[in-house]
């Protein structure tokens, strides 16, 4: 039952993600955030295998590594962009369809099964981030219909409703990347390719830190040089958290198990969207909360 925890841990670490990077890109353009952040936390899982050394790799790392970095290229690139377009709390909620997906991905690729209890619970958990949705604040009235129509109107909605299914498609490359490595090295690698693909993207494209008009209160670029390295080094160590915690968990159970443990996120992510971004209707995105808490315990339980 050690990955329970570790996938909790998960949750808190990815929420923390989705959190930062919605602040911070407010100061800082997309594909750098991205790069540096996946930099960041290349060098901090990098320290590590330098301190334990390289594991062996098995025959599969290097197709599962093409395959994980190429789906989470595009996913990331429609993260953001839902994340800088639409609420927290409305946005996140759409990655509980993740394990929904896995059913039947985790079973083609990998050949993973879950249990019927544990097919409950995770049907569970997606009914909560359903039910999360149905007050939206998009001037929808609180009802069944009303994920879907959110779903057809917000494009940030729309947007992460992709994310989740390529994550259904690519955690099960990340178990396998895991597999033929271990749970740090494997990571490391897949980010720092990342970080490369965005970086080499944003200077391609001539990105560039949009200026500050003279006399704004509100810049848009962060008040000193250095916390442009410094903001993506924040998300960079919650995504080292998460990758060491998460990847340990598909050691232990299936992936649609982790993932749909990983989901109450989405929980946090719609609490801090209350609280710290003071973002509207939290309440009724709530009702869905234990819900999700009782799939997951179902999962826990008896998965």
């Amino acid at each position: 039952m050690l990955w329970l925890p570790l996938a909790l841990v998960g949750a808190a670490s990815q929420a923390g993600y989705s959190l930062t990077v919605k602040v911070f890109l407010r100061h800082i353009p997309p594909l750098f955030l991205a790069g540096y952040s996946f930099l960041a936390s290349s060098l901090v899982l990098f320290s590590v295998v330098f301190a334990t050394g390289i594991p062996p790799l098995g025959p599969g790392l290097v197709p599962a590594v093409a395959a994980t970095v190429a789906i989470n290229t595009v996913a990331t690139i429609l993260l953001y962009r839902a994340l800088s377009t639409t609420d927290l709390s409305l946005c996140i909620p759409i990655l509980a369809f993740t394990p929904v997906f896995l059913i039947l991905t985790s079973f083609l690729i990998l050949g993973e099964i879950p249990s019927l209890p544990g097919g409950i619970g995770i049907i569970l958990v997606a009914a909560g981030a359903f039910l999360l949705t149905a007050k939206s604040g998009q001037g929808l009235s609180a009802s069944l219909r009303a994920p879907f129509l959110t779903l057809r109107r917000v494009p940030g909605v729309r947007s992460m409703f992709f994310v989740a299914f390529l994550y259904s498609l690519s955690v099960n490359f990340d178990k396998e990347v895991v597999l033929n490595s271990n749970p740090i090295f494997g990571s490391a690698l897949v980010f720092f390719l990342l970080a490369a693909i965005f970086l080499i993207i944003a200077v391609s494209a001539g990105t560039r830190w949009p200026k500050a008009a003279p006399g704004n209160p509100d810049p848009v670029s962060p008040p000193h040089p250095s916390a442009r390295i410094l903001l993506p080094g924040a998300v960079g160590i919650l995504l080292a958290i998460e990758a060491i915690s998460i990847n340990t968990a598909y050691t232990m159970a299936i992936v649609p198990y982790v993932i749909t443990i990983k989901r109450l996120s989405i929980f946090f992510s719609v609490l801090f969207g209350g609280l710290l971004l003071h973002e509207q209707d939290i309440r009724g995105r709530m009702a869905g909360a234990l819900v999700m808490i009782a799939g997951a315990a179902v999962i826990g339980l008896w998965g």
